[in-house]
């Protein structure tokens, strides 16, 4: 029986993570699924179950005047774990915004018919490369024409042959075409965690011109038209599942009922060509810094934050969610633990997969002589690359004043020395139960309790 939760508890906060709930019940969610993970998903899990204990190693600071030495335990940097992934996401943003240029930016959102989630989870190793490239070629073929268009209206609105909507009907001008900056985002997660794919970008409003003598500033009210657009998605997503269907025979099972019974690509495809494929194109960013911001909220973030984890008992999670379907009301929901982990552990991407990508003057192949170009043209500088930010930065910026004070006498503490292997031992100076218990927080030791291990 499900149990019910009471929204005037409120648990301490940390009590709760998610690596308590994967390490119980990790066992048991392998026998579950009969041993059909995916190996992405170890290699996340692994990472999240020894962040901050022994095993990831510990950094010491000693005191200058008495014994006490504070123990700093090492993060995993994963993905899914949510303590690692501020971090991750805030030394991120300060790279992006030091090699984007400081312009107008778009936000666009590429969405997807409800049909095609399906089909894209059971063969996401192909198709979600397939969805990079039909949304950044979406938007190139209407703003550079290379690749050209697809759709009719969007090849005569390029050449400006579409009659203006005025009383005056004439022939419009040619459509200037510029090379924008775009940064493209995947993003697989809802707020209730469930498995809806697609594309997060965010795009320079204006670019190059093609022989990047000059740059070219987009129009004030849009970007490129988003009926237009919306129909160049939905081809090129179109194209690339069927081009890939006759290559490699994609697999997809019955959304309900017979999951066992195989779905026919082709008339599914057939289907979802009829319905009319929706995008968000957002107001105008003004500077690189609102642009960015957008781009952190989706990039490197976790699944779930640890603060939406509310209750864990009796093999049940609870955890707060927005409900869009009642204009964004926070809500709450109850699963089962083992539902409750594959709903998080669908969205781990796989080894060596880029949730990021960028194309245009941001590309690998333009960034060396384009970007130095658009900087040039804008009366820009290129800013400094940010160096890595240290433990007691980060400690500070989180509003503790001192954090390598020393609590006995006060004086600064210094950088030590770094301890790797032997997690056992570690363990065992800590007065912790086995190794892959976390260490706690502003934990003390003696100069002398790590003698064993020098030794």
């Amino acid at each position: 029986m499900r149990p019910a939760y009471d929204r005037r508890v409120q648990r301490k906060r940390g009590s709760l993570n998610l690596a308590l709930i994967v390490g119980k019940h990790w066992k048991q969610y392998i026998a579950w699924k009969e041993g059909k993970v995916r190996p992405g998903v170890f290699s996340h899990v692994r990472r999240m179950l020894s962040c901050r204990t022994p095993k990831l190693g510990l950094t010491l600071y000693r005191c200058t005047s008495c014994d006490a030495v504070r123990v700093v335990p090492h993060s995993c940097k994963s993905v899914a774990c949510p303590s690692c992934g501020k971090v991750r996401t805030d030394q991120w943003c300060k790279e992006l915004l030091s090699d984007i240029i400081d312009t107008a930016y778009r936000h666009l959102v590429f969405t997807l018919p409800w049909q095609l989630r399906l089909p894209i989870y059971d063969n996401r190793d192909r198709l979600l490369q397939v969805l990079f490239r039909a949304a950044t070629d979406a938007v190139l073929s209407l703003t550079t024409g290379n690749p050209a268009p697809l759709g009719r209206k969007s090849q005569e609105w390029l050449a400006g042959r579409m009659k203006k909507r005025r009383k005056k009907r004439g022939r419009g001008r040619r459509r200037r075409s510029f090379v924008p900056g775009i940064i493209a985002v995947l993003h697989t997660f809802g707020s209730d965690l469930k498995w809806n794919p697609h594309i997060h970008m965010i795009v320079t409003a204006g670019g190059l011109s093609p022989d990047g003598a000059r740059w070219i500033a987009g129009a004030k009210r849009y970007l490129v038209p988003a009926p237009l657009l919306g129909t160049e998605w939905k081809l090129r997503v179109i194209e690339g599942i069927r081009r890939m269907h006759e290559q490699e025979r994609l697999q997809c099972r019955r959304l309900r009922s017979d999951r066992r019974r195989r779905v026919d690509i082709d008339k599914l495809l057939g289907h979802v060509r009829k319905q009319r494929w929706r995008i968000l194109i957002g107001p105008s960013l003004r500077t690189a810094d609102q642009a960015v911001r957008y781009a952190c909220r989706y990039s490197k973030r976790p699944v779930i934050a640890e603060w939406r984890l509310l209750n864990f008992r009796n093999r049940y999670v609870t955890f707060r969610f927005k409900d869009y379907h009642r204009g964004g009301a926070v809500g709450v929901k109850t699963l089962p633990v083992l539902v409750f982990m594959d709903r998080v552990f669908q969205h781990l991407p796989d080894a060596n997969f880029r949730n990021v990508r960028q194309y245009g003057l941001f590309s690998t192949r333009r960034r060396g002589t384009s970007l130095p170009k658009a900087r040039q043209l804008l009366a820009q500088r290129k800013k400094r690359q940010p160096s890595p930010t240290t433990w007691e930065q980060r400690r500070k910026a989180a509003g503790e004043k001192r954090p390598l004070s020393c609590p006995r006498c006060g004086n600064e503490m210094v950088l030590w020395c770094l301890l790797f292997g032997h997690p056992d031992l570690l363990a065992q100076v800590l007065k912790l139960q086995s190794s892959e218990e976390r260490v706690p927080p502003n934990t003390i030791m003696r100069r002398a309790d790590f003698k064993k291990v020098a030794a």
